[in-house]
């Protein structure tokens, strides 16, 4: 039986890089289910194009979704779930996407792949208090023991001004998703029994894992509570429920190539053509940045060279 895979695409910018990944994927698996999932607060998506493609789904959100906040990715993740469940759609993986991410290796090998594996996830993740975390106990701390309130884009300079007492108190401000202003959390979810864990946004996961995340949550609602008041809760809060429960099989790699050596403001570097021969041989599946503003003929590259196929005319 053929594996399939739920391709999860959150977008915010760029429509016609949407339209092209969307039909990458669609050209590369005829069975597998696309979702999409616009924000349409930072850009219009004409859904027209998609529109006659089959099994590609746009999934309605209502929420207004901040960066870094509960509402921008995580909650959207959440509703899908539900979503696949109440449409009754069969699916044996869940593998999410960004609308600037692109594959590197062929669709139908990605999911012989996920189809042959023994694990049930591949996820980057990392105990944030152990020394293998590559964040700075600063950070964690930060992120995830301190409770938020955005407060308007004029209080940027003046939290800028007095960040010193960040030192000294225990407040935190967050200035590159905010202006942010953050308490130390008079109770966490987190002691030895229940870790927390960081690791990036993007992975691929079984059907189990992903039902066992949200049943996870609706059966202890502090944990959600406590992270809907974190900053960029989308790279801890999967990792967390899913290493603290004992039961599934992860391998600590999420199988995308994502270069944040230089990240600015949480963005990752952008690819272009002269990233292709290190990407075909990374083993990666998919990779990101891509931006059509930067560097446009990267993605026929790789349609050509590791997808084995020819770009769609006008693409």
């Amino acid at each position: 039986m053929s594996t399939r895979v739920c391709y999860f695409i959150q977008t915010h910018r760029d429509p016609e890089q949407i339209y092209r990944l969307v039909r990458t994927l669609r050209r590369g698996s005829p069975l597998a289910t696309i979702v999409v999932q616009h924000n349409f607060n930072s850009c219009h998506l004409d859904w027209t194009p998609l529109a006659g493609l089959p099994g590609v789904h746009l999934l309605e959100y209502g929420t207004r979704q901040v960066r870094a906040n509960f509402s921008c990715q995580v909650q959207p993740y959440l509703e899908l779930i539900d979503w696949l469940e109440q449409e009754g759609i069969s699916y044996d993986w869940v593998v999410s996407l960004t609308g600037q991410d692109y594959p590197v290796t062929p669709i139908a090998e990605i999911e012989t792949f996920l189809g042959a594996a023994e694990s049930d996830g591949f996820i980057r993740y990392w105990d944030v208090l152990s020394k293998e975390n590559p964040w700075s106990w600063r950070k964690a701390r930060a992120r995830y023991w301190h409770h938020y309130r955005r407060l308007p884009d004029r209080a940027a300079p003046v939290l800028h001004a007095v960040r010193l007492l960040t030192r000294v108190l225990p407040i935190h401000f967050y200035l590159d998703y905010g202006p942010l202003v953050g308490v130390r959390a008079w109770r966490t979810p987190f002691d030895d029994g229940f870790r927390c864990y960081g690791g990036w946004a993007w992975f691929s996961l079984r059907r189990s894992a992903v039902l066992f995340l949200r049943d996870f949550l609706a059966s202890r609602p502090d944990v959600e509570a406590h992270y809907r008041r974190t900053v960029t809760p989308e790279e801890s809060l999967v990792q967390t429920v899913l290493m603290n429960s004992g039961r599934f099989k992860l391998v600590n790699d999420d199988l995308r190539y994502i270069d944040y050596s230089k990240a600015h403001k949480g963005s990752p570097r952008t690819l272009t053509a002269a990233d292709v021969p290190m990407l075909a041989d990374g083993g990666y599946h998919f990779a990101r940045k891509f931006d059509y503003g930067v560097d446009r003929q990267v993605l026929d590259v790789i349609d050509r060279e590791l997808l084995g196929m020819e770009p769609e005319p006008g693409a």
